[in-house]
């Protein structure tokens, strides 16, 4: 017997692993879950001989169906797919199923229920002996198994990650008494289930995951792609839109930095609204719906009920019809609230998220239940669309787009079990377990946590795609054209140029190139400061923009100059048409900073092929002709000539070997004396500068000191002068010669120099000169110029003992007011005041009141260019002091003017 006992226990043991061996060897071999569930029903249906076994799964509502089942015979009526309500099970009871992992044992005809705790109810730690528990079946159960035809139960928890994931329940037609042999198997089975599942949503996530990996891969190859940006764009979108499975979507790129407009780029179901993302609405979504959220709830997770979800999560881990629309831009954005704001964001105690690229992403459920598009809604009507996903492409405030992705109305079926009202399923069993079939419409595939993560990857790879696109746009626009007009520069105005000489030769037709220059520009630049000037540029370019063709070109050349291509021309009339056209736009007054300005311009024209075949000779004809219209009084324009070519070229000459000048010791002093009227002694030398080319011979100052001044020379050549002419005083005093004053003119470049005072001492000091015996020149337009700065400055020399003399006085625009302030000690009566004398009565009334000034302010005057002796008799009559002119002597050079002081001093 005992024998017998043992043989019985050990084919037990043996029935038992080979049944496990059978579950686990499934459960290794089989990758998809629904193959193992049915699997472990039959097996546990076989094992414990019942009538059907089924496996009973909870959804989110807390709603359950079965979803595997087996039975033996018909006995039983199939339950497979049907939906049981969540009020079947009651909530103390799942709260047992999961604490106690509660199993639940029913002899429907004595009425009784066994429950078997495994664990404990209040810590939750498993039992050493199981909590074995009696207790009546509630009436409404017993009423509910015996409708089925059912006499016993066996009710187990299957729990996942401390969840009731479902229940595994038999059932059988007659009473069944469980052994504890029996219930071991079953939850050691129940117990593989769990494995299982937890494998199978590793492997779903594993799946999910490469299915995700291989998308952003294709994405981003496309992203990558040589092809046209217009194509990238709409196979992203169409390959963005399968990948979150919509129905429909639209890429939408604001305007770009280098003056492109907005871009759309749609696919599959669209809103019959074709500038949706220009809605106010939708500006407010993609510019910043964070603090419109907070504004309208008062926190971020205020729940209500509106159907907005914002999503922000953080990284992990660092073709139909092309359709595309330049879009109108709009500026306007409304505010906008959020009725839910629902975070996925880490915890607090977590790294910041604002330390990623973390775009945001709205989920709008359903179009129809959100109140704040109605004004919108009339553009969904007509369409299947029910709801939709909304990437914005920014990072911080830097947006460059949006991404929408819609998805259809779908229709759900249900099939649940029993036709009983669903109010009264929670107090009444069912009827019958016939098939009650419920069909939802109007709502749509829900956006998942993974359908968010991998939109917001795809924004990510979108937002950084469009960047860096901008970058190298903005970095090749920057490299074309000006930064502070936007025109071209002069890199694209040649290819321009080249293109459009090419066109020429080919169809036989005119182009002209004007090359404009602002007259007056600097004079504005430096007393209303270069932000003024800046804006000032940037009107003069738009009004020149505006008066031109569609297929001119206008380039900033440089500084205030621009150069135009008006390709093609059908004559010069069309030419100069347009050049006064381009005048008379610029003589109208700007106004900035309240205050109006006038602009002048002078224009060259260079016509092609007559003036020139090539890029580089038309521009140089073009220009050579606007500094003929500089010469000819400004506010002009010139067509170009030979004869223009030639003075330009001489020009050019002459430019060259004036940088060079100082190096070859070219210049040459000058000395013209200065005479009393009353004694016929010299009493000053003024110091002249002459330029003793080599190539040209002897050049007036009239020619070169102009150029010096263009070309940022005058301030050397003016201290060379201011060194010569105090090396050469000395050398006079050194020979014995009378002490006299050396005047030496300052130009208005030297004046400005804040060192100017130091200059002149260390000058004085090298030389050895005393500095009675120098004597400054200024003109009355250096003098005004900035009247504290020189009043300070001269203040300063006369301290030093230097003499000051104002030059061609009567000529500037000086003030008696301020004069008085100066402190001078000459006055020089303008040559052209003088020539006249004394047959012109204007000329005489002047001088005389210019000797009188003098005179009242004790200051000596001189006049120059004194030629004749009627002249100088006036200039006695009224008591001039000095007169220096061709009547006493030339200008001299060094030897004559030292040989003229022998003559005297021995006389």
């Amino acid at each position: 017997m005992a024998r017998r006992k043992k043989v019985l226990l050990r084919e037990q043991v043996l029935e038992r692993e080979d049944l496990l061996n059978r579950i686990s060897t499934k459960i290794r071999c089989s990758l998809e879950l629904q193959e193992i569930l049915t699997t472990t029903v039959q097996e546990i249906r076989a094992f414990l001989g019942v009538d059907r076994v089924k496996i009973y799964q909870f959804a989110a509502d807390d709603s359950g169906e079965v979803i595997a089942e087996s039975i033996r015979d018909n006995r039983l009526p199939s339950l497979l797919g049907l939906r049981f309500p969540a009020e079947d099970i009651p909530t103390h009871a799942r709260e047992l199923f999961i604490k106690a992992r509660q199993r639940v044992i029913v002899d429907v005809l004595s009425q009784q229920q066994i429950q078997e705790h495994l664990d404990c109810p209040v810590t939750g730690k498993r039992l050493v002996h199981q909590d074995i528990r009696y207790a009546p079946v509630d009436p409404c159960h017993i009423e509910y198994l015996t409708t089925m035809g059912v006499r016993s139960s066996l009710s187990v928890p299957i729990l996942h990650q401390n969840n009731l994931w479902g229940l595994l329940v038999c059932h059988h037609g007659a009473r069944q008494r469980f052994s504890e042999r029996d219930l071991q198997i079953v939850q050691l089975l129940v117990d593989q289930l769990s494995i299982a599942i937890a494998q199978s949503n590793l492997l779903q996530r594993a799946r999910q995951q490469a299915h995700h990996e291989a998308t952003l891969n294709q994405i981003s190859s496309l992203l990558h792609s040589p092809l046209n940006v217009g194509a990238i764009r709409q196979s992203v979108l169409e390959d963005t839109v399968k990948a979150l499975k919509g129905s429909g979507g639209r890429l939408y790129i604001t305007p770009e930095p280098t003056h492109q407009a907005s871009r759309l780029y749609t696919c599959g179901e669209q809103p019959t609204i074709p500038w949706i993302e220009e809605d106010p609405l939708w500006k407010q979504i993609i510019i910043n719906l964070d603090a419109a959220a907070i504004a309208d709830n008062g926190v971020a997770g205020h729940s209500s009920t509106a159907h907005w979800h914002t999503w922000e999560l953080a990284r992990e881990h660092p073709m139909p019809i092309f359709q595309e629309y330049n879009l109108p831009q709009k500026s306007a954005t409304l505010p906008l609230g959020l009725s839910h704001y629902s975070s996925l964001v880490a915890s607090s105690e977590q790294e910041p998220h604002n330390n990623y690229l973390v775009p945001q992403l709205y989920s709008i459920d359903d179009l129809y239940k959100e109140p704040k598009l109605q004004s919108l809604i009339s553009g969904f009507e007509t369409t299947a669309i029910r709801s939709m996903l909304v990437v914005p492409l920014h990072y911080h405030q830097q947006c460059v787009g949006c991404l929408t992705i819609f998805r259809d109305e779908i229709e759900t079926e249900t099939l649940w079990a029993g036709r009983v009202d669903r109010d009264q399923r929670n107090y009444r069993p069912r009827a019958s377990f016939n098939a009650w079939r419920e069909i939802i419409k109007g709502q749509s595939l829900p956006w998942t946590v993974e359908d968010i993560k991998l939109a917001q990857v795809l924004g990510i790879h979108l937002y950084m795609a469009i960047m860096q696109r901008r970058v190298e746009d903005t970095i090749r626009h920057q490299a074309s054209h000006d930064r502070l007009t936007g025109l071209s520069n002069r890199l694209l105005f040649d290819d321009h140029l080249s293109l459009a000489l090419a066109q020429m030769h080919q169809q036989r037709e005119m182009l002209a190139v004007l090359f404009l220059d602002l007259d007056g520009f600097k004079t504005i630049n430096d007393t209303l400061g270069h932000a003024v000037g800046d804006q000032l540029l940037q009107s003069v370019a738009q009004r020149l923009q505006e008066g031109l063709r569609q297929t001119d070109t206008i380039a900033r050349w440089g500084g205030d100059e621009f150069t135009i291509l008006l390709s093609p021309i059908n004559s010069t009339d069309e030419v100069e048409t347009t050049a006064r056209t381009i005048l008379d736009t610029l003589n109208t007054p700007l106004v900035l900073d309240n205050q109006e300005l006038y602009i002048k311009a002078s224009l060259g024209i260079a016509l092609a092929p007559l003036d020139g075949k090539d890029a580089d000779t038309l521009l140089k004809n073009a220009d050579a002709a606007m500094y003929r219209a500089k010469q000819k009084g400004r506010n002009n324009y010139q067509l170009y000539t030979p004869a223009i070519g030639t003075k330009v070229q001489e020009r050019l000459v002459l430019e060259n070997n004036l940088y060079k000048a100082l190096e070859r010791e070219e210049f040459r002093l000058y000395y013209q004396p200065q005479i009393d009227i009353k004694t016929g002694e010299i009493v000053g030398m003024e110091a002249l500068i002459r330029w003793q080319c080599g190539e040209r011979g002897l050049i007036a100052p009239n020619l070169f000191i102009p150029m010096a001044e263009e070309m940022g020379l005058i301030g050397a050549i003016g201290e060379w002068v201011l060194q010569t002419a105090c090396t050469q005083n000395r050398i006079w005093r050194s020979l014995g010669l009378p002490a006299l004053r050396v005047g030496v003119n300052l130009s208005a470049c030297q004046f400005q120099q804040k060192n100017l005072v130091q200059s002149i001492a260390q000058v004085l000091n090298s030389t050895g000169l005393d500095p009675h015996y120098l004597e400054l020149e200024i003109t009355e337009s250096i003098a005004m110029q900035d009247v504290p700065l020189t009043i300070s400055v001269l203040r300063s020399l006369r301290e030093m003992g230097i003499q000051i003399a104002m030059d061609d006085f009567g000529t500037g625009y000086s003030s008696l007011s301020s004069l008085k302030h100066f402190p001078l000690d000459k006055l020089k009566i303008d040559r052209s005041f003088v020539q006249d004398l004394p047959t012109d009565s204007h000329d005489a009334a002047i001088i005389t009141a210019v000797v009188a000034l003098g005179r009242g302010l004790n200051l000596a005057v001189v006049a120059e260019g004194v030629e004749t002796k009627e002249q100088l008799a006036f200039l006695k009559s009224v008591g001039c002091d000095q007169m220096q002119g061709y009547l006493f002597s030339r200008p001299l050079s060094e030897a004559d003017a030292t040989q003229l002081f022998l003559l005297r001093q021995a006389s």
